[in-house]
């Protein structure tokens, strides 16, 4: 679990756009993992983003990376871990419920590999749902391709799009192919349901180690986990039903789902 370059890069660019909120959750403790020949490349972003440390400022003495939060506005930094091995505050398995005393506590979650460790994604995402303020973002760098044996998944941006944009109402503001070395380029990946297509990446995938990087924030329209279906195929059977000249069901489905859970919430 940490930062290093590519992520760092992406947190700087999201806290002068977005700014960073007053209270960040690390899930596990992250530690900032810039390598040598690139903490010059990181002053500079650091820089040009007006924010006035130097990555030198910014690194502790224990190797974490609660400093480099604060540097980019955030008040309070704390993490959640399974165990407190690492010094986490709040100690919690995201394969169970959080408890409701965390319950829109955090104004920025960071996900820096921690998602791609839990079994019950669905009850860790729902967890995470829970865990944002209203109008908070979660900024997550998850295992894409290559990374083999490292944990019980690799994610791809169906869980962005269709879970967080479609099957909790969540603003979309950030999803990437995000290589893990910047010597290839970041790839930006649009909505299949609006695209039409699955993202077509074949001959893109560079022969290295890739993250999706995903930037999503709990706008007004956000709710609870409802229904997740695949966003091209909920086009395709759209098209299906309205060449038939019938409503379609799977969309009113999905409707209904996301009226009971507004209606829920309020």
């Amino acid at each position: 679990m940490g930062v290093d370059y590519s992520a760092a890069k992406k947190l700087i660019a999201h806290a002068k756009a977005h700014g960073m909120g007053r209270r960040v959750l690390m899930l596990g403790r992250n530690k900032l993992q810039v390598k040598d020949k690139h903490r010059g490349a990181l002053d500079r972003q650091l820089s040009d983003a007006g924010f006035g440390q130097s990555f030198a400022e910014v690194e502790q003495t224990d190797g974490y990376a609660e400093a480099f939060f604060k540097a980019l506005g955030a008040e309070t930094v704390v993490s959640m871990d399974l165990s407190d091995y690492e010094g986490a505050e709040i100690t919690h398995d995201l394969n169970d419920p959080v408890d409701a005393a965390h319950e829109g506590q955090f104004d920025l979650i960071y996900d820096g590999g921690t998602t791609e460790h839990i079994f019950d994604v669905a009850r860790c995402m729902d967890n995470l749902n829970v865990l944002l303020a209203d109008g908070g973002v979660l900024a997550s760098c998850a295992p894409a391709n290559n990374w083999f044996a490292h944990g019980f998944y690799q994610f791809g941006p169906e869980l962005v799009y269709g879970y967080w944009k479609h099957g909790c109402g969540y603003d979309v503001l950030d999803c990437v192919m995000l290589p893990e070395m910047p010597r290839d380029k970041e790839m930006p990946i649009p909505d299949p349901a609006e695209a039409g297509v699955r993202p077509r990446v074949r001959g893109k995938v560079p022969n290295q180690r890739v993250y999706l990087w995903y930037e999503v924030r709990k706008g007004a329209g956000a709710h609870r986990y409802t229904r997740a279906l695949q966003t091209d195929y909920v086009r395709k059977w759209s098209d299906h039903d309205k060449a038939q000249n019938r409503e379609s069901e799977i969309v009113a489905l999905r409707e209904a789902h996301v009226a009971a859970a507004e209606e829920a919430s309020q």
